[in-house]
């Protein structure tokens, strides 16, 4: 029966909720060997270019670095004993290798070139997936954002109803933080996938005077940024990229709060559309289930992201302890954003809109909240002041019941400006949108033009 697993990215049970597929294998052990067995071809066929080594070694090293060849048992009880991979990684190779393999597997190279570099792999992995899953999600938003450009609906600041806006305007405000992380992303790409070549202490000591040389042909082979001067105790570019992810979980967070708060019975404007969510014991519920777990990752990404500036606490060349921890905060923030992001997508995918019970809705506040619209009708008469202080007094003075309009037509002081026609026009939310189509047609071009900025 399973239940040995203590992590939920590992659970049986809980694993599907979190973490997605593409990224869990981007982060597996089998993926972590294979880029340090790439590694270690590529640096021996670009030493055996520069004359370093003899050719035949790197055919040797290639032949003999694969990942079936690794005896798992063992590489693990002896990480235990040394701390590290690499080594024991390196003796089991060594073993099994001939002549060229023991002479020169590794040459000039130390654990952290090997641990660096694989993970700006990787990073590299992580980052291409999580742009192709913002693209997704950014269709999805700009394809809805169109279709409900007309939408009318309740605006809300501070909780309370303010004026009416369109549900393709609000979705646009998400496609607009989605741009900015595409934007961010590129920004960042090189410098979070810059990779480690240095060796013991990140001068090229052993190597020599080509080790320069053997560092470029190193990154072009890996598709990697070639990293300049010394960088052994740097990885603010590590703390960005997890602190970027908590960006992008501030606003599939966002879109999981209003999801769930205009999904409640009270406002019913929209509600999720995927099947589940269902209640122990209450047969007429249907939870938001995506809103929750997107609301749960984004709360695990920000509690990466505080972790994140530890990995910096360094001294000296480099420290371990602390690099340490990007075994754990790499791959759970990566987890955690990328689950984030495959949920958002299915969730915007399958949303639910009540356009009638948007409209609805603004007999919530008895159409009060196009005030706004009547006062400044009134002030292009009487001015903005005077139209202010009419329009505040005939809703201070209004009945418990009837609606705006119905109120200002019976208000004397307002009635002797406007004409019941003229109240009627202005109390139409579909004449107070504003710059609406504008607006969403210029973050919609936003967004297009990101898109270009990587190819």
């Amino acid at each position: 029966m399973p239940g040995s697993n203590v992590s939920v990215f590992d659970s049986t049970l809980y694993s599907p909720l979190f973490t997605q597929k593409e990224m869990k294998r981007i982060w597996s052990d089998d993926n972590l060997i294979q880029t340090w067995l790439t590694f270690e071809v590529s640096i021996a066929k670009v030493q055996a270019e520069i004359g370093l080594i003899p050719q035949q070694a790197a055919v040797s090293i290639e032949q003999l670095c694969n990942a079936e060849k690794i005896d798992w048992t063992r590489l693990a009880q002896d990480t235990q004993r040394v701390g590290m991979a690499i080594k024991p990684l390196v003796d089991q190779l060594t073993e099994q290798g001939d002549d060229n393999v023991k002479k020169y597997l590794h040459w000039g190279c130390t654990t952290q070139d090997l641990l660096d570099t694989s993970l700006a792999m990787r990073v590299k992995q992580t980052l291409d997936l999580v742009r192709t899953q913002l693209v997704n999600l950014g269709d999805l938003l700009e394809s809805m954002a169109i279709s409900h450009k007309h939408t009318v609906m309740v605006a809300r600041t501070n909780a309370m109803d303010a004026l009416p806006t369109t549900w393709g305007l609000q979705v646009s405000s998400y496609l607009q933080e989605i741009t900015r992380h595409i934007v961010r992303l590129d920004e960042l790409y090189s410098r979070a996938t810059t990779g480690m070549y240095g060796g013991a202490v990140g001068n090229l000591s052993s190597i020599g005077p080509q080790g320069l040389a053997v560092r470029k042909g190193l990154f072009a082979s890996l598709g990697l940024t070639e990293p300049k001067g010394l960088g052994n105790a740097s990885l603010d570019n590590i703390a960005e990229l997890i602190q970027f992810f908590a960006l992008i979980h501030g606003t599939l967070c966002r879109i999981a709060n209003d999801t769930e708060t205009m999904g409640r019975a009270s406002v019913a404007e929209v509600r999720e559309g995927e099947a589940g969510g269902g209640s122990s014991t209450m047969p007429h519920k249907a939870n938001p289930r995506a809103a929750n777990m997107i609301q749960t990752l984004s709360r695990m990404g920000w509690m990466y992201a505080s972790s994140a500036p530890n990995l910096m606490d360094q001294h000296d060349v480099r420290s371990a302890s602390m690099r340490v921890l990007n075994w754990s905060l790499v791959p759970e923030s990566s987890l955690a954003v990328s689950t984030a992001l495959e949920r958002a997508q299915r969730l915007i995918a399958n949303l639910v809109v009540n356009k009638q019970q948007m409209l609805d809705n603004f007999e919530a506040s008895r159409n009060f909240i196009m005030s706004e619209a009547v006062m400044m009708k009134v002030a292009e008469k009487a001015g903005r002041g005077e139209g202010y202080s009419k329009v505040k007094s005939a809703i201070a003075n209004a009945p418990a019941v009837g609606s705006l309009v119905e109120v200002l037509k019976q208000d004397h002081a307002v009635s002797a400006i406007l004409s019941p026609a003229e109240i009627d026009e202005a109390c139409d939310p579909q004449h107070y949108l504003g710059c609406n189509d504008d607006l969403i047609d210029e973050t919609v071009a936003q967004y297009h033009k990101s898109l270009l900025r990587r190819e």
